[in-house]
């Protein structure tokens, strides 16, 4: 949802811009000015409360606890304006007064309220280098720049009737800007820095009125400081405001540059008020003896000084590269853990599509910062006709993805050192001598090959749009070897199931494969109600063959029938050999027994066709039992009736069938 500025918000602005001209006019003298300027005051500074404390009670609703300590100091300030103000209409409603400022003890002390909430404020604000988070530190240096303003501020603009007030009020500004200038720069934390930039026009105003206040008092120029006070209430309506939108809609925070703050405004403060010193005393006549004492104090002051913004320059550039080494160090921290939840995923991994996929993202959260880079997984090998994309991720990926090189176009010399498992570098493709590929521009590029072991799995290949720093490439080739372990790992896992499910000699189901594929039948047969169906069948006169011709004929004579039985099956239909010449077939989704005596009559029709074998004409003519499966049959009841349907056909002669439960129906 889009911002909106709160309406009193809006309202405080029309009123100061209408009061702000007003007042630059000097419309209807003096006794005017001040009268409009009191009647509308605690209409403004009304505002300044309400988004004060609307600020504050977003930030609490947004759990910011940091931010919601500051705004409540700010809160109150603007509250304690508020009340003075409401005071001072008071007085002038029922008394006329028309002092300016108003010499009333509450209002004094409601406006030496204010700047000592607003410095506590600055204190607690939130920042991000701990540099800058030293309270102590930063409450020194506001102390320092505060006495140095009310040195100069007494000397220069004080006269015989300047209060203790005037003065705070005109030194506090100073303070509180270099204190905002300072967090400025060292970044804030959960604040926005356009509230910040606001906070610090309010200072400044405020400082230039407290300035100008005392010089125009006796010009025609008084109701000046009237309309920088209106300056002053829009800086602070709009930094209010700006808190508001950071906190109930996420204004994002621009991250400062690594720099150390400037601090060397108390160093100067120090030395400009040893200056003044020499220039009063100057003006009595002092003996060579106390001018010696005079300078000697002021030398040691300035090599203290001097010292001092030594060590801060000092401490700067160690601040600077110990944050260098800390932002290195995250980024390889990050990289790890990157690497840590890539190997987490791969153990869980059985496929290797899942495998591509995984490496492609985790190098994309790699090279994240890196301009233009992208990473391509590549199936791809010594004898492969294509170089095949799989998956990519990073810039422009989906260009690539599908993509196809044919490998002829890959140079024999760079195929040798890729399968020899070299990480290869280049400036691009066809500095590698690749041909294929002149529509995509040339840029470095690094191909990593996916190997385990002896097994070569493809390629990594990653391209940037400029030379990848060390330490990433490193991550790369760890990247790359968590991958290649995992592919190895899936085929090994894919080898170790094809042997335990396979019969290792025609290539067809087991008896393990066989159970596991009738088990999924029938559960899917209970939720269509189309029964499940197995074709157990044995060879007739397999033996004889054994022991005339031998076993090397046998075990030729069993791949053809493996060959011969899958090409009168579905699809969607299992083979399987569960031992020497005595097979089974799992068909599902029948819709009638009709659909198992078909199957049953191709096989029969395609075993009952001689086998030539080394000159020998050789015949094994199947006999067939036929189960179907019914409401709570379990796979041992199944093949139970499917075995003694095979026996029935069996006792009826070769290349015979049977289907158990049914009248027998045998045919040649």
């Amino acid at each position: 949802m889009r911002f909106r500025t709160p309406r009193p918000a809006l309202a405080g602005y029309a009123l100061a811009a209408v009061l702000f001209v007003v007042h630059v006019l000097g419309v209807g003298g003096w006794d005017l000015q001040i009268t409009l300027s009191k009647l509308a005051a605690p209409l403004l500074s009304g505002v300044l409360a309400w988004t004060g404390w609307r600020a504050w009670a977003a930030a609490r609703d947004a759990g910011q606890e940091a931010a919601g300590r500051h705004l409540f100091l700010t809160g109150c300030a603007w509250s304690a304006m508020a009340l003075s103000t409401v005071i001072q209409l008071v007085h002038l409603l029922a008394a006329g007064d028309r002092s300016f400022p108003s010499a009333s003890p509450l209002v004094v002390l409601l406006d030496l309220l204010v700047p000592a909430f607003l410095i506590p404020a600055l204190l607690t604000t939130p920042v991000r280098t701990p540099w800058s988070a030293s309270r102590l530190r930063l409450g020194l240096d506001m102390a320092t720049v505060m006495t140095a303003g009310a040195v100069f501020v007494y000397c220069f603009l004080a006269g015989p009737g300047t209060s203790a007030r005037s003065i705070l009020t005109t030194v506090a500004p100073l303070a509180g800007l270099f204190a905002i200038a300072r967090l400025w720069i060292s970044g804030v934390a959960g604040i926005s820095r356009r509230a910040m930039g606001w906070a610090m026009t309010a200072a400044i105003t405020q400082l230039a009125i407290g300035l100008l206040q005392p010089v125009l008092a006796g010009t025609g120029y008084p109701h000046l400081v009237l309309a920088a006070e209106q300056i002053f209430i829009v800086a602070v309506i709009a930094a209010n405001v700006a808190h508001i939108r950071r906190a109930t809609h996420g204004e994002p925070v621009r991250e400062p540059s690594v720099r150390r703050p400037a601090s060397l405004l108390p160093y100067v403060a120090v030395a400009a008020v040893d200056l003044l010193l020499v220039g009063m005393l100057s003006r009595d006549d002092l003996d060579r003896g106390a001018w010696a004492v005079l300078s000697g104090a002021i030398l040691l002051t300035g090599l203290v000084v001097a010292r001092q913004v030594a060590g801060v320059h000092d401490n700067g550039r160690m601040a600077l590269r110990v944050d260098a080494g800390m932002t290195a160090l995250q980024v390889a921290i990050d990289r790890e853990h990157v690497l840590s939840d890539l190997g987490t995923a791969l153990l869980r991994t059985t496929e290797a599509a899942e495998v591509h996929r995984l490496a492609a993202e985790a190098s994309a959260t790699l090279l994240a910062g890196q301009p233009g880079a992208r990473t391509s997984i590549v199936i791809a090998g010594p004898e492969a006709e294509y170089w095949t994309v799989v998956q990519t991720s990073g810039a422009d990926a989906a260009d690539l993805l599908g993509v196809e090189l044919p490998g002829s176009a890959v140079p024999s010399a760079l195929l040798a050192r890729l399968t020899a498992g070299d990480v290869v570098a280049a400036a691009g493709w066809s500095a590698l001598g690749v041909t294929g590929l002149e529509s995509y521009p040339d840029r470095p590029i690094l191909i990593l090959p996916l190997l385990s072991g002896e097994r070569f799995f493809g390629l990594m290949i990653v391209a940037a749009g400029q030379e990848l720093p060390d330490e990433l490439v490193k991550a790369l080739h760890t990247l790359r070897t968590q991958v290649s372990l995992a592919l190895g790992s899936v085929a090994l896992t894919a080898e170790l199931t094809m042997q335990a499910m396979h019969d290792m000699l025609t290539g067809l189901g087991n008896r393990a494969l066989l159970r596991e594929r009738l088990t999924g039948a029938l559960a899917r047969s209970r939720r269509t109600g189309r029964p499940a169906g197995v074709l157990l069948l044995d060879l007739n006169g397999f033996k004889p063959v054994n022991d005339t011709h031998g076993h090397d004929v046998g075990d030729t004579l069993l791949t053809v029938i493996a060959d011969r039985l899958r090409t009168c099956v579905r699809t969607e239909d299992t083979v399987a050999r569960l031992s020497g010449d005595e097979f089974a077939v799992v068909t599902e989704d029948l819709h009638d027994k009709i659909d198992a005596v078909l199957i049953a009559e191709r096989i029969i029709a395609a075993l009952n066709e001689p086998v030539i074998i080394g000159g020998h004409e050789l015949r094994t003519p199947a006999s067939i039992g036929i189960a179907l499966s019914r409401p709570g049959d379990s796979p041992d009841d199944v093949l139970r009736y499917a075995d003694s349907a095979m026996y029935a056909a069996k006792r009826a002669g070769d290349g015979r069938f049977h289907l158990y439960g049914v009248f027998p129906q045998l045919r040649n």
